[in-house]
């Protein structure tokens, strides 16, 4: 849709015929470049999140807090999982290790945050939260409001 619009911009400002390769041209510059150089600088990030990689992440702006858990069933695990599922979205579960990776949505003001649970034990929990785009200070800002949620849900 968004390729549509520009030829139709470049239409009304030139006023004249746009041929294919124009419009190739056009989708070209518009529609891969800018998608490929984002990709590019996000990868490391993004990619971790899927990834089954279980060591802690090491990204620039990232946050640690330790939380105190107390279970109310006989699988806690799966207690905190069902936590972070109802405020985030799980992207890589690991039951035996007791870890999750998780984030939240991208939106078109931010790129979201990445996050990293590992439950050391029953009573305690290590959270490692880092946003994607490392240089954004509203993102930094949302990595503290993350670890308050975090703490609400984990330790109220």
């Amino acid at each position: 849709m968004f390729y549509v619009g520009v030829i139709a911009v470049i239409f009304l400002l030139c006023q004249t015929r746009v041929d294919f390769w124009q419009s190739a041209l056009v989708f070209f510059i518009v529609g891969m470049i800018p998608p490929g150089l984002i990709t590019f600088y996000f990868s490391k990030r993004i990619d971790y999140m899927e990834s089954d990689d279980r060591d802690p992440p090491s990204f620039s702006g990232q946050k640690k807090a330790v939380f105190n858990f107390k279970g109310r069933t006989e699988y806690p695990f799966d207690e905190v999982m069902q936590r972070i599922d109802r405020q985030w979205i799980i992207s890589f579960s690991d039951r035996e290790n007791h870890l999750l990776k998780f984030r939240t949505d991208a939106r078109m003001a931010s790129w979201g945050l990445g996050g990293y649970l590992k439950m050391e034990n029953e009573n305690s929990i290590t959270v490692i939260i880092y946003p994607i785009h490392p240089r954004s200070k509203r993102e930094m800002l949302m990595v503290n409001q993350a670890l308050r949620v975090m703490k609400s849900i984990l330790d109220p």
